[in-house]
């Protein structure tokens, strides 16, 4: 018996909590509950989720992708909640900070994916852009190079959610309608 894929479901919760979180970044409207709740439930809890099956798979990959980017967007969510309420304090140079080492996790993923669809390893290059972005942007308070980072982030995700159907409507399709890229590496 097969068991389902969960991957496009893990690249959804990336992707859209990913443009959901960027158009607040370039100020299209204020970062609050709407993100908030889409980085717990979709971004979070999901790719969570997502990691838990893979691992049950083998996937050595996807369990820490999607655990460690499941586990950035609870702890993302939860550390600009807590701030908000006052449980604790959160500085710019603090986020900033916080993003730049899920830059450094990232290349290590974009490297390891160098052997996956190129479509996955360009979402991994542009996540490393994004964060590193914001997070240059946000130690600096520099307003321009943050809100670059949230024109990016759109693309990211969108690239996310690209690739998400891709895999969905290959599978049920049983053929390659949409192109996923021949890996970098063999």
């Amino acid at each position: 018996m097969n068991k389902a894929n969960p991957i496009p479901l893990g690249l959804l919760g990336y992707g859209m909590s990913t443009v959901l979180l960027s158009f607040a970044n370039i100020g299209t409207y204020p970062l609050g509950g709407m993100v908030f709740t889409m980085a717990i439930f979709f971004g979070g809890i999901a790719q969570i989720i997502v990691s838990i099956m893979l691992y049950s798979k083998g996937d050595s990959f996807g369990t820490t992708a999607f655990g460690g980017y499941g586990c950035l967007w609870l702890s993302f969510a939860f550390m600009n909640i807590g701030g908000a309420h006052g449980w604790w304090s959160v500085s710019g140079k603090d986020v900033g900070y916080y993003l730049l080492l899920w830059a450094v996790f990232t290349v290590g993923l974009a490297w390891a994916s160098t052997v996956a669809p190129s479509v996955l390893t360009i979402i991994l290059l542009l996540t490393i852009v994004l964060l590193g972005s914001l997070g240059i942007g946000a130690i600096n308070g520099n307003a321009s190079l943050s809100k670059f980072g949230g024109y990016e982030g759109i693309l990211t995700g969108a690239l996310a959610v690209y690739l998400a159907f891709a895999f969905l409507i290959n599978e049920m399709h049983g053929n390659s309608k949409l192109p996923i890229g021949k890996p970098f590496r063999s």
